[in-house]
């Protein structure tokens, strides 16, 4: 009879595996059930027992020493050596290294002898020195806030305690890459509608203020008067002379202000549920928090971290509080013996079709795979909300551009007519 390698879920929340005989993949679900386990993963074992499945993969939480940030350096420029831009290098060479064979203490060690990149090398020299203090890699991330964000050292510290790291940094590297990616595109397509919306403006501040007084004190001498597009156009550069400087200072004063007040809680709530809420944006961060969620539980769960733990890191995704809160109580839920399906709709994390999706993961044994499909449709769909916001931006601008060239030209060709006209009356 075949054998099939499980991963399962008790009521209570704790993780079980193992391997079980059965005709097939429904019989298995049946007995997992009999003994009130949830399954998450079933495989048919090919010939022998799979190494995943000679024991029972427990992750306890992990108390790992919470040590201060570290500068890079001393002095002004210091901060500049190592920021995020070192973190996808960083962990390209970690994972390459450490999938030859390396130990991650070695592969470290290694880099900090070949890498020809001065902020790479002094990151390897500081990381080192943590591994070779006794602390671990995610310990050693945390005190380099500059390079590395809370949801990879949470990620590297679950991998650290299955001891199957490799995986971890496989995906780390491929989430940076698509953000890299996603960062390009964005700038490819807002670099050249700001550059003429840039030049259009140097060409309006060069007719307001230099060619406008100058003809303007012309058709004084002459007793004519300027057109209505010249008109509009002085009356707009009196305007950015006098009440500009004020203008551009409440709005400067206005940003710091709810800037300070989102480092509130009160704020903070109420600016998150302003994000939800604002068009284009509301889709853009909605996607954004829950590609990280899901991509972040389809991993732990995939690399054996218990439901308790996978909770609990994947908490520290969510940055928005809104759905933080939601979060967190379906969390509670499913830690209560609540599927998964059933607590996220409860609070409303995730639409309809996404929750079909995790339920039929959780009937079928393959709940890991439902949360990399349901991460995958919001990854398209955030990169399909990010085009279009670009392109809207982008169409504002060249229309803006387009716009301003168009009025500069009709104020410069009616004031020229207003001068021809003054001197034939002569």
């Amino acid at each position: 009879m075949p054998t099939f390698s499980y991963r399962g879920i008790e009521k209570g929340g704790k993780s079980r595996s193992g391997t079980l005989e059965a005709a097939d993949r429904r019989q298995v679900i049946q007995k997992l059930r009999a003994s009130n386990i949830q399954p998450v993963e079933i495989r048919l074992n090919s010939g022998r027992r799979s190494k995943r499945a000679k024991a029972e993969v427990e992750v306890a939480p992990v108390q790992a020493r919470q040590d201060k940030p570290r500068a890079s350096g001393s002095g002004f420029f210091s901060r500049f050596k190592s920021d995020k831009r070192l973190t996808l290098p960083f962990f390209r060479k970690l994972y390459q290294l450490h999938g030859s064979g390396m130990s991650i203490g070695d592969a470290v060690n290694l880099m900090t002898q070949r890498m020809a990149d001065e902020g790479l090398r002094d990151l390897s020299v500081r990381v080192y020195k943590d591994l070779s203090e006794g602390r671990t890699l995610a310990t050693s991330m945390r005190a380099n806030p500059e390079v590395f964000d809370s949801m990879m050292s949470h990620l590297v510290e679950a991998g650290e305690a299955t001891g199957n790291i490799a995986p971890i940094l496989d995906n780390l590297i491929a989430h940076l890459e698509r953000n890299a990616a996603l960062k390009k595109k964005l700038f490819s397509a807002l670099a050249y509608p700001i550059f003429l919306i840039t030049v259009a403006m140097g060409v309006v501040g060069i007719f307001l203020f230099f060619l406008m007084p100058r003809l303007q004190t012309m058709l004084d001498a002459m007793d004519a008067e300027l057109n209505l597009s010249a008109r509009v156009l002085m009356g707009f550069s009196e305007f950015l002379l006098k009440d500009g400087p004020f203008v551009l200072g409440a709005v400067l004063i206005g940003a710091i202000l709810i800037l300070q007040w989102r480092k509130s809680d009160k704020g903070r709530l109420a600016t998150d549920r302003w994000l939800l809420k604002l068009p284009l944006i509301k889709g853009i961060v909605y996607n954004a928090e829950i590609c990280r969620l899901t991509n972040v539980m389809g991993i732990l769960l995939g690399n054996g971290v218990n439901t308790t733990e996978t909770l609990r890191l994947s908490e520290n995704t969510i940055e928005n509080r809104i759905l933080l809160g939601r979060y967190q109580a379906a969390r509670a839920m499913i830690n209560d013996g609540a599927p998964f399906s059933a607590a996220l709709k409860r609070y409303q994390l995730l639409p309809d079709l996404d929750l079909d999706i995790i339920s039929i993961g959780e009937n079928t044994g393959s709940l890991v795979d439902g949360f990399r499909e349901v991460y995958k449709t919001h990854a398209e769909e955030l990169e399909s909300k990010v085009k279009f916001s670009t392109g809207l931006i982008s169409g504002l601008t060249l229309a803006s551009a387009f716009f301003i060239v168009a009025v500069l030209t009709l104020g410069i060709l009616m004031s020229i007519m207003s001068v021809s006209q003054s001197l034939m009356s002569r």
